[in-house]
């Protein structure tokens, strides 16, 4: 049998592991642990993704010193013995469907926040976490660590390594990038020490070299460690140049690293041009650095490099990952997002189903709802990730039924799909000519080709269902009765909502005009939400003059922050103007009329007026319906969803209790 990918799905080996392929999941924070421990949720989450195929699991980023080294509040935790029962458990479990498995040991130092931890942060120096808008998060001045707590750190991250090998673990990753205190010792602004472990890269990196030799003496040499660091970071509060992460490479390599997985950091507090959201992401975008780190060390030592690189960043594409495995950029591809919307990932590559593969549409609803809100990590695409859990069983139905499903967006496939997985005879009706709803303008403002994939993959589960399809089909109750199904699952989207204002029959709907609709030189946006400052990105990068008019104080306030943040700097770079606090009051024929916060009373010139204020749940035919069929489901934006995430985990349960 011929291999599709024969190196991405080769066996592989870093350090003593033995890896079934070449691929590694990358760790994620969950937030999802009891208390630092581990518990069903976490089991069932790593055991489903090793029984995805992928060859390296690396748990997800774990405590070395609770509680002032904590992240988030449910973060798991190995500073303790009383922890390795439960991680026993989830090694067992990873090793039982074919992965291997190591722990991700870490302290967050200068980014832990007060408010979790209870303590003030500590940090290489007493130099405040700066705001980045790639993380939406700044901190208090930490506490500068003395010597000897530095060395009480150390032992502590090697004690947690000592944890890890007695639970089972093959071995484990220091986790240095990001807002962590890995990478705060290795940056020279986070670090401005001038003692032995400051000053120059040589010192920077003594809190690694101390670490890794302290996890030899008490592992062994058959224990694999990895170095997951930033090898450099950019921006106006960058520590890390790719000349320091070339050395700390060489380094890592000579004191015996098995491994690195290769990022870079950025710190600026402004979004620009050169920044774009993960929903424009290219992929393999880190693989690029391995390679330079490969040839700085050859620069160096005069020989090629014996370090393995784990290289990726979007690299869920097996065709790009395989070139970056032939053209020896790196060794290893890890997948991180990607996993996350589609555990099965691997097994699909495997066996030639990538139009299978349920695509991370790089929303950053994941990074969001972990980092930013301070909940369970989730996922738009997966309705069971982040869900009580994460139990992935689909039952068969006990009784097979009709089901009949409204609507052919987002929701309402995965309620058809997971209704006909489950055995049940369902047919999907959808007024338009294909399938996709709201995504057909979700994809259509700049930076969204991530999206994109999301409508085939999305065409493809009716397929591979058995999902009876009627396309231009606007059908009414009568005729959905008349048909007599055991259930209705209504997934009947939106309609616009509309201002009480003067003027208002003048103004287009920005749905228009991201399907193509034509307007002039000087635009006036009412509404600055997603869709608001989406379609004046599309407008200005046409060389339009834009202002948004929001009543809120502040702009897209729903949308994921690093998402928001980005378009909002390039809404500046472009000009446009913003208006909030502000109420739109007349549309006249040549400008809109709003009043200020302050009360002043402005006359916007606008050749085109657009409409963004949001749209209403479509709920008619579910009120019609009521009552009248056995079961009546609303699912997506039909239910006031708001979003692909909400809608999805709608529709999946949804479909789950038929």
């Amino acid at each position: 049998m011929t291999i599709k990918y024969p190196l991405l799905l080769s066996p592989g080996k870093i350090g003593s592991i033995e890896l079934r392929n070449k691929t590694v999941m990358s760790a994620m924070g969950m937030n999802q642990s009891t208390n630092g421990f581990v518990n069903e949720a976490v089991i069932n989450h790593y055991a489903e993704h090793a029984k995805g195929g992928v060859g390296l699991i690396v748990v997800e980023v774990t405590c070395v010193d609770s509680p002032v080294g904590l992240n988030t509040a449910n973060m798991l935790v190995i500073d303790d013995d009383k922890f390795i029962p439960g991680m026993t458990k989830l090694a067992d479990a990873i090793h039982k469907e074919g992965s291997k498995c190591v722990l991700q040991i870490s302290h967050t130092g200068r980014g832990a926040r007060r408010a979790i931890t209870g303590h003030q942060p500590v940090a290489p120096s007493a130099v405040a976490m700066p705001y980045s808008f790639m993380m939406g998060l700044e901190n208090e001045e930490p506490r500068e660590l003395t010597i000897d707590e530095i060395h009480e750190i150390e032992e502590k991250y090697a004690q947690a390594a000592l944890r890890a090998k007695k639970a089972g673990f093959d071995g484990v990753e220091i986790h240095s990038v990001g807002y962590y205190l890995g990478e705060q010792f290795l940056s020279s602004t986070a670090n401005v020490r001038t003692d032995e472990y400051g000053g120059n890269p040589e010192n920077r990196v003594r809190f690694h070299l101390n670490i890794i030799k302290r996890i030899r003496e008490l592992c062994g040499d058959d224990f694999t460690i990895i170095v997951k660091y930033s090898a450099m970071e950019r921006g106006e509060d960058a520590g890390i140049t790719m000349e320091d992460g070339i050395y700390y490479a060489k380094r890592f390599q000579d004191a015996g690293v098995d491994a690195l997985e290769v990022l870079a950091g950025t710190w600026k507090k402004e979004a620009s041009m050169e920044d774009l959201p993960d929903s424009a992401s290219n992929y393999c975008q880190a693989v690029g650095l391995c390679q330079a780190l490969k040839y700085g060390i050859l620069k160096m030592t005069g020989k090629p490099a014996t370090i393995a690189m784990i290289g990726g960043g979007r690299a869920q594409n097996p065709d790009i990952a395989e070139k970056a495995l032939e053209d020896k950029q790196c060794e290893f591809i890890f997948l991180g997002h990607s996993l996350l919307a589609e555990p099965n990932l691997v097994n699909l590559i495997i066996e030639d189903r990538q139009d299978e593969i349920r695509p991370c549409i790089g929303c950053g609803t994941c990074v969001d709802t972990q980092l930013q809100s301070g909940g369970t990590c989730c996922c738009s695409g997966n309705a069971v990730i982040g869900q009580g859990s994460n139990d992935y069983t689909i039952t068969p139905a006990e009784e097979i039924k009709n089901v009949v499903v409204i609507g052919g967006g987002v929701a309402g496939v995965e309620a058809a799909r997971i209704a006909a997985k489950r055995g049940h005879k369902v047919s999907l009706y959808e007024k338009d000519d294909k399938i996709g709803g709201q995504l057909y303008y979700a994809v259509k403002p700049p930076h969204k080709q991530n999206m994109e994939p999301l409508i085939p993959y999305l065409e493809r589960q009716l397929e591979v269902t058995g999902v009876d399809v009627h396309l231009n089909t606007e059908i009414s109750a009568e005729e959905i009765i008349d048909m007599s199904p055991d259930a209705v699952i209504c997934a009947t989207g939106v309609h616009p909502a509309k201002l009480s204002i003067p003027g208002f029959e003048h103004a287009v709907n920005a749905k228009e005009v991201l399907d193509g609709k034509e307007v002039g030189e000087k635009v006036v946006i009412i509404g600055g939400g997603s869709v608001g400052i989406e379609t004046a990105e599309l407008l200005a990068s046409m060389g339009k003059k834009v202002t948004i008019i929001e009543m809120m104080d502040k702009l897209a306030d729903k949308m994921v922050n690093v998402t928001r943040t980005i378009v909002l700097g390039h809404l500046r770079e472009y000009g446009v103007d913003f208006k909030t606090s502000c109420l739109c009051q007349e549309i006249k024929n040549d400008s809109v009329v709003c009043k200020e916060k302050d009360g002043t009373i402005v006359d916007i010139p606008a050749n085109d007026v657009i409409i963004a204020i949001g749209d209403r749940p479509e709920t008619s035919l579910y009120e019609e319906l009521k009552g009248r069929i056995p079961e009546v489901y609303n699912v997506g934006d039909s239910a006031n969803g708001g979003t692909i995430a909400k809608g999805v985990n709608q529709a999946y349960n949804c479909a789950l209790s038929l």
